[in-house]
C-alpha cells in the first residue's frame, strides 16, 4: 500500500515537473517571438532594409543586366578598334571622351554581376561537398579497374561483333553476285 501511494506521489512529481517544463519552454518561445517581431519592425525602417532583404527575381534582373553591360561594352570596344561596332561620338559627355575606359568599366562591371548572380547558386552545393565521404586511394584505384576492366571488355565484344557482321555482310554480297 505505501508503495502504491509513494508510485502516484512519484508520479504527481513527474507531471508536475513536466507542466513546469513546458511551461518554461512556452515563455521562452514567446520571448523569442518578440524579439523576432522587434528585429523585422527594425528591418522595415530605414533605407538599408532595401539592401538587406531579398527579392524573388533579383539574381536574375542582375544577371540579364550583366549580360547587356557585357554586350555593351563588348560593342563599343569593337567599335572603337575599327571592327563593326558602336561607336560613340566625342560631343557625348564623359562617355564620347573615354570610350575605351567606359566600355572596359562597363565589362568590369558586367563581370562582377555575373559573379555575384551565379554565387548563391553553388551555396547549397558547398554545404553538400563538407558531407561528402571521398574515397580512399585503395577504393579509388579498385573503382578505376572495374571501369576500365569492363571498358576492354565491351570494347574487345564490339569488336568481335563487328568481325562478325562484316563476314555475313560478306557473305551476303558474295551470294548476290552468284544470283
Amino acid at each position: 500500500m505505501s508503495q502504491n501511494k509513494d508510485l502516484k506521489a512519484q508520479e504527481k512529481q513527474a507531471l508536475k515537473e513536466e507542466k513546469q517544463a513546458k511551461k518554461l519552454k512556452e515563455k521562452e518561445e514567446k520571448k523569442k517571438l518578440k524579439e523576432e517581431a522587434k528585429e523585422k519592425a527594425k528591418k522595415k525602417h530605414g533605407a538599408a532594409s532595401v539592401f538587406s532583404k531579398e527579392y524573388k527575381y533579383e539574381g536574375l534582373i542582375l544577371l540579364i543586366l550583366s549580360i547587356v553591360s557585357l554586350v555593351l561594352g563588348t560593342l563599343v570596344l569593337l567599335g572603337h578598334s575599327g571592327k563593326d561596332g558602336l561607336t560613340i561620338p566625342d560631343y557625348v559627355w564623359l562617355i564620347g571622351t573615354y570610350p575605351k575606359l567606359m566600355a572596359w568599366i562597363l565589362i568590369g562591371l558586367a563581370i562582377s554581376g555575373l559573379i555575384l548572380s551565379v554565387i548563391p547558386l553553388f551555396k547549397p552545393s558547398i554545404e553538400e561537398f563538407k558531407r561528402v565521404t571521398w574515397l580512399t586511394g585503395g577504393q579509388l584505384l579498385k573503382n578505376t579497374g572495374i571501369v576500365l576492366t569492363f571498358v576492354i571488355i565491351m570494347a574487345l565484344f564490339f569488336f568481335v561483333a563487328d568481325l562478325g557482321l562484316a563476314q555475313v555482310i560478306r557473305f551476303f554480297d558474295w551470294a548476290a553476285g552468284k544470283m
